[in-house]
This record gives structure tokens, sequence and C-alpha cells, in this order.
């Protein structure tokens, strides 16, 4: 994939973003990845574009020996003040700063996409990872149910906010994952969750919307989820 976009202006991107807010899901996400995965109590666990530490901070609550990385430090000024036990380091996915078979598990959660070589991306999540070691990645799709209806019925393109985020189809991400060192054990869509009341609040958000986000999480076929979380392996040299 062509690099159009220097890493400068994506940490500077990411950067701001972490200055004024986050980015981040439900927390029945990470939950729900945390579960799938299963990792041992005292195994170690490293979140690539950790973000401000979401499913770091659900690791630790189950005694794992989690470890962060993300290209913006202010993520990770973020993370530190909410986890200060954790190991985090400014970093680009494209060069984890960590040996061979350094861990049981690594999570990318939404954050592949945006590098300028994903498929460098998967290949250092598979040399980090030990022989036999769990992966999850969580990647967009191309063909979103909510984004072809809204081209279908209002003509409107979805928009992508984030810099330099590259969609593919649940086979194209596979093929990218099998080729560069990992292999697939499970694919599994995400929808996101529904929320009918404003964070911290009692106050409704959109009864219409919930509705909406309702039937496309719990209906939405698998080829026409929003993003595709791949369970994957080590593939042995």
């Amino acid at each position: 994939m062509k690099n159009s976009i220097k890493k400068k202006e994506i940490k500077e991107f990411y950067d701001n973003i972490y200055k004024k807010g986050d980015i981040r899901d439900n927390i029945r996400l990470y939950c729900w990845v945390i579960s799938l995965i299963n990792p041992r109590p005292l195994t170690r666990l490293l979140d690539v574009g950790c973000g401000v530490g979401c499913l770091l901070s659900e690791a630790t609550k189950r005694n794992i020996t989690s470890y962060g990385l993300d290209i913006s430090y202010e993520s990770l000024l973020r993370t530190k003040s909410i986890l200060p036990e954790i190991e985090v380091c400014v970093a680009d996915g494209e060069k984890i700063p960590f040996k061979n078979n350094s861990f049981d598990t690594v999570v990318s959660l939404g954050s592949i996409e945006h590098f300028s070589r994903p498929e460098e991306g998967v290949k250092e999540i598979a040399r980090v990872l030990k022989v036999k070691g769990r992966a999850a990645l969580i990647l967009p799709n191309s063909f979103y149910l909510e984004d072809i209806l809204r081209v279908l019925f209002k003509g409107m393109p979805n928009e992508q906010w984030q810099i330099q985020e590259r969609l593919l189809s649940k086979e194209k991400w596979s093929a990218l994952i099998k080729e560069n060192g990992l292999g697939v054990e499970k694919i599994y869509g995400y929808n996101k969750y529904p929320e009918l009341f404003q964070e911290g609040t009692y106050k409704i958000k959109s009864i219409r919307k919930y509705i909406k986000k309702f039937v496309i999480k719990y209906f939405c076929p698998l080829n026409f989820s929003w993003q595709f979380l791949y369970l994957c392996r080590k593939i042995n040299d």
C-alpha cells in the first residue's frame, strides 16, 4: 500500500485529538475482546494503538501483565495518569520496539487501517508474538450495511474523519493477515452497541437511532458488519 501521508502528520493528528478528548468505544467492546482471547493471569499482553488505555484497564483487572504502544504521546500521558503501573511507549506500530516472541497476546483495535503500511503492522505483531501466541485485530469493512444504505437512499457516501483510513472487505483483510504471518482462527462481526442514554445521565439520546443501532447490532449479516474482529494465531516458521 502506498505511503501517502508522513508519520509526523499522523502523530500530530492524534496528538491534537488526545489533547482535547479521546477515541474510545463502549466498555463492553473491551470486555468482549478480553473474554474472547481469554489470556491467562500473569501472561504478557501488548495493545498496539492503545489510545487512553481502555482495553489495558480491563486486562489489568484480570491480573494480566499489560503494555501499551501508541504513536501519540498525548494519548499515553492520559493512559499513565489512569494506569501508572502500566509500561507504555511512544512508537510506530510498523516498528514495534520489542524483541521477537515477547508477548502471549497482542491486540490492535481499530489502528492498523491508519498505518502507512498495514501489512508491516501485521508482520510486526506476528514477530513479537510468542509461538502459539494469540492476536485480536479489529479492522473496518468496506461494505458496511449502514454506509450502503446511506448511498442507496440519500446518495451520500460515508466520510471518514480519521486520517488515512483504509476500508477492505472481510476476504481482503483476511488475505492481508494471512500473508503477513498470522493465521485466522475466527472472524466476528462488530457493530456499535446501541446506547439510549447520554453517558453518565438518564437523558435519552434518540429513540430512532437507538432502534436502528439495535437492529444493526444484533441482526446485521457478518459480511455487512461495521468492523471485523479477527482472532489469530502466530504461524510457525
